[in-house]
């Protein structure tokens, strides 16, 4: 008898390590493996180092920032590390503070700097952003939302950055470049087109697809004197901006009319000098005469 209750005893002692042993294993293969101290290399945080962290972003096309999200938490304050990116990270926003990535150089989001931290008109991510969004010169100020997605909901929009980034910043044309321009007997409706290849923009009503236009018009975004005062209107060889389309100037333009004379007709836009003076009057959708 005694012999049958150790069997049973030994027996159920086997019965339970095995079960025993087979949870354990189930737990262990659900457990995270606790962050290590001192996970990032060193010159994590030296802008100098070929190890800074802003480098191993761009490199691996992390800005998402999930990776950091892991171990600082959703708001970057420390999560399971105590350590918060704000510590560093002043700006509004913190490590999702636009400024960070592009622009910064104009006190804006918008490039320079680009993603790459060029700054050069000659860089794709660069170009001529300047000239479109902080300059005035000769048109109204060009809002993002004009060749860019508006980010509805900022730094983590589905059309800012994603879950895979490319690093490529898609364009995705507003209303200005497909202003429509009516004349008698029919309308032109731009249709713009951003060739990445040649770094072009085409067919589009800011430079050209318009009544009287150069229509054919292809402006560099990388070559700021791609531009002149004629590409869009005029002759875009010379700058001349009197109208010359198709070759021929038309009245009440005449081939001796230069940028000083637009002024009789169009002083409200442009004084005797060629400046212009109103660039709400300019790019506008439609053509502003003196009142009479």
């Amino acid at each position: 008898m005694k012999k049958i209750n150790f069997f049973y005893i030994l027996f159920s002692f086997l019965i339970i390590s095995a079960l025993g042993y087979q949870g354990c294993s189930e737990i262990k293969d659900n457990l995270v493996t606790a962050p290590q101290i001192g996970v990032h290399p060193a010159g994590w945080s030296d802008e100098s180092s070929g190890s800074f962290h802003g480098k191993y972003i761009f490199n691996n096309k992390a800005w998402n920032l999930n990776q950091c999200k892991t171990c600082h938490g959703s708001d970057y304050r420390g999560g399971n590390t105590g350590a918060s990116c704000y510590d560093c990270h002043t700006s509004s926003g913190g490590p999702q503070n636009c400024r960070l990535c592009h622009g910064g150089n104009s006190g804006h989001s918008n490039p320079p700097k680009a993603l790459n931290g060029e700054t050069g008109v000659s860089s794709l991510g660069v170009g001529v952003h300047v000239y479109h969004l902080d300059s005035t010169k000769y048109s109204a100020q060009v809002e993002c939302s004009e060749c860019h997605t508006p980010l509805s909901e900022g730094f983590s929009s589905p059309d800012h950055i994603g879950n895979n980034p490319d690093g490529i910043a898609e364009i995705n044309f507003g209303p200005l470049s497909k202003t429509i321009t009516v004349f008698e007997g029919g309308q032109f409706e731009p249709a713009p087109v951003w060739d990445r290849n040649s770094a072009t923009c085409s067919n589009s009503y800011c430079h050209g697809n318009f009544k009287d236009g150069n229509v054919s018009a292809s402006p560099k975004w990388t070559d700021r004197e791609s531009v002149k005062c004629g590409s869009c209107h005029g002759d875009p060889v010379t700058g001349n901006p009197n109208p010359l389309p198709n070759g021929n100037f038309f009245h009440p333009h005449f081939p001796n009319f230069t940028i000083n004379t637009c002024y009789q007709c169009h002083g409200l836009v442009i004084n005797s000098a060629g400046a212009i003076i109103d660039p709400e009057k300019h790019v506008n959708g439609v053509v502003n005469f003196n009142s009479r």
